[in-house]
C-alpha cells in the first residue's frame, strides 16, 4: 500500500501546483514543498519488499523505488524553495511530482507496457509545464511554443516506439516467442536485436541522445535550469530502467550480439564524445548542464550492449547518482544567474570568491561527477564501459571521466578569477544582519524579533539559496559514493 499511497500523494500534489500556480503562486509552491516532503517521509517508510494489486497490474515495492523517490522528492523539495528565491512562475515542483509518481508506479509494476505508457504521460508534463511558461515569459522568443510542441511530440513517440517494442514480445506466438527456447536460431536473433534497437531508439529520443539531441537542446534554452533535471535525468532515468528491465527479461543477453550490439556503442560514444565537446566548448551555464545530463545518458545506454544482470545494477547506481549530482548543477546554475544576472563565463569572473558557499558546493559536484576508483559513481561508470568493451574499461573510464573535470573545471577556473564587474554588481554571497536585528532581537519584544525574521530572509536570500545548493551537493555526494542499495 505504501507504493500506492506514494503516487497518490505525489499526484495529488503536484496537480494542486500546476493548476495553482497561475494564479496562487505561494499556494502552489507551498503545496509542491510540502507535498515533495512527505513524499520523502512515505518513501522513508517504505518496507523493502511489499506488493499490491491494483486492476489487475501488480505493484511491487523495492529498494530502487525507494531509494529514486527519496532522492528525487528530497530535491524537489530544495528546489522549490530555490524558485522562491530565483523568482518567477513556480514550474518545477508540479510537473516534477507528477513525473515522480509515474516513474514509482512504472518500476513497480510487473507490466512493461503499463510502465511505458506511464512514463510517456508523466514525461510530457515535465515539459509542457515549464516549456508553457517559458514561452509566456519570453515573447520575443516565439519560437518557445513550437520547441515545447515537438518536445511533447518526441516524448510520445518514444513512449509509442518502446511500446511496439513490447508489444511484439507480448504473445509467446509472436515473432519473440522462441528468444527462450531457441536462443540460437538466427531468425530469432535477428527478430531480438531489432526489437532491442527499437527500445535503444525509444531511450535515444526520450533522452535526446545525439544525432536526436535537436529538441532536447532547444527546450533547455527556454526553461529554468530548475526544471531541467526533473524533465530529463530523473525523468529519462526512469523511462531507462524501465527499458533495460523488458530488455533483460523478454529478449536476454543474446539479442545485444553483432551487429546490434556495435551499433548501440556506436550510438553511445557520438553521445558520450560530442556530448562532452559540446559541454567543453559552450560559454553558457544551461548548455554545460544539458549536455551532460546527455554525456551520462550515453553512458546509461552501454547496459543495453550487454543486458547482464551486474550491468543493470551498474546502470542503477550510475542513474541515480547521476540525475541526483545534475540536481545539484541546476540548483547552483539557477542560483548563480539569478545572483549575477548572467550565464556566461565571460561575465561570471569570480563568482566563487564572491560566493564561497557557492564554490565549496561547485567544488562537491565537480568531485561527486567525476569520482574516484572505489566509489560508486566510478565503478559503476567503469562496469557500464567493460561490459561494452572487455579489457578497455581501465583506459577509457579515465578518459570519460576526465571530460566532466575538463567542462566542469572551466566554470571553476572563472570561479577564482578576479572578481569581474558583473559578479561586483550582484549581491553579496557572505551573510549578513540588518538593522532588524538590534531592533528585533536586543531592544524589541519577542513580536518584533518575529516580525523582524522576513526581513532578515530577505536580506540573505543569496546565502540561503547558496546553502540549499550546498544541501543538493551533500546529497549528491552522499549518492556518488554510496550508490543504491538496489543491487
Amino acid at each position: 500500500m505504501t507504493v500506492l499511497l506514494l503516487a497518490v500523494v505525489a499526484i495529488g500534489a503536484g496537480l494542486v501546483a500546476i493548476v495553482a500556480a497561475p494564479t496562487w503562486r505561494r499556494v502552489a509552491v507551498a503545496v509542491g514543498v510540502f507535498g515533495s516532503l512527505a513524499v520523502a517521509g512515505i518513501a522513508l517508510a517504505m518496507p523493502a519488499e511489499e506488493s499490491v494489486e491494483l486492476g489487475g497490474v501488480g505493484l511491487v515495492g523495492t529498494p530502487l523505488v525507494r531509494e529514486l523517490a527519496v532522492a528525487w522528492s528530497a530535491g524537489l523539495a530544495a528546489l522549490g524553495l530555490l524558485e522562491v528565491g530565483v523568482g518567477g512562475r513556480p514550474t518545477v515542483v508540479g510537473p516534477g511530482l507528477v513525473g515522480l509518481a509515474v516513474a514509482v508506479v512504472a518500476l513497480a509494476t510487473r507490466d512493461p507496457a503499463s510502465s511505458m505508457a506511464a512514463l510517456a504521460a508523466g514525461g510530457v508534463a515535465g515539459v509542457l509545464v515549464p516549456g508553457i511558461s517559458g514561452w509566456l515569459d519570453g515573447p520575443d522568443a516565439p519560437s518557445r511554443l513550437p520547441t515545447t510542441s515537438r518536445g511533447s511530440l518526441a516524448i510520445l513517440g518514444a513512449g509509442l516506439l518502446g511500446l511496439a517494442a513490447i508489444a511484439v514480445g507480448a504473445s509467446p506466438a509472436g515473432p519473440l516467442g522462441s528468444v527462450a527456447t531457441s536462443p540460437d536460431d538466427p531468425t530469432v536473433q535477428m527478430v531480438a536485436a531489432l526489437a532491442l534497437l527499437a527500445m535503444v531508439s525509444a531511450v535515444a529520443i526520450r533522452c535526446g541522445l545525439i544525432p536526436l539531441h535537436v529538441w532536447a537542446a532547444r527546450f533547455m534554452e527556454g526553461v529554468s535550469p530548475l526544471a531541467i533535471p526533473a524533465a530529463f535525468a530523473w525523468g529519462g532515468a526512469a523511462f531507462v530502467l524501465v527499458a533495460i528491465d523488458w530488455s533483460q527479461v523478454a529478449l536476454g543477453p543474446s539479442a545485444a550480439a553483432d551487429p546490434a550490439r556495435s551499433l548501440i556503442i556506436g550510438l553511445s560514444f557520438i553521445s558520450l564524445v560530442l556530448g562532452g565537446l559540446a559541454a567543453m566548448v559552450h560559454d553558457d551555464i544551461e548548455h554545460v548542464l544539458g549536455y551532460s545530463i546527455l554525456q551520462d545518458m550515453g553512458v546509461a545506454i552501454l547496459a543495453f550492449a550487454s543486458l547482464e544482470p551486474e550491468v543493470a545494477a551498474a546502470a542503477r547506481n550510475w542513474l541515480v547518482a547521476s540525475a541526483t549530482i545534475k540536481t545539484a548543477l541546476a540548483a547552483w546554475a539557477a542560483v548563480v544567474r539569478s545572483t549575477y544576472g548572467g550565464h556566461r563565463l565571460a561575465d561570471l569572473g569570480g563568482w566563487a570568491r564572491h560566493s564561497p558557499v557557492l564554490g565549496i558546493s561547485f567544488a562537491g559536484i565537480l568531485v561527486a561527477a567525476v569520482g574516484l576508483p572505489g566509489i560508486a559513481i566510478w565503478e559503476s561508470r567503469a562496469s557500464l564501459i567493460g561490459s561494452a568493451m572487455p579489457g578497455l574499461a581501465g583506459i577509457v573510464t579515465p578518459l570519460i571521466a576526465l571530460m566532466p573535470a575538463i567542462y566542469l573545471g572551466r566554470i571553476a577556473l572563472a570561479g577564482i578569477e578576479p572578481i569581474g564587474a558583473a559578479v561586483a554588481a550582484g549581491p553579496s554571497g557572505w551573510p549578513r544582519w540588518t538593522g532588524g536585528r538590534a531592533a528585533g532581537w536586543s531592544e524589541g519584544t519577542r513580536f518584533d524579533l518575529v516580525r523582524a525574521i522576513p526581513a532578515e530572509i530577505r536580506a540573505n536570500r543569496v546565502p540561503l539559496m547558496a546553502l540549499g545548493v550546498l544541501v543538493l551537493t551533500v546529497m549528491a555526494v552522499v549518492t556518488a559514493i554510496g550508490g543504491t542499495a538496489a543491487t
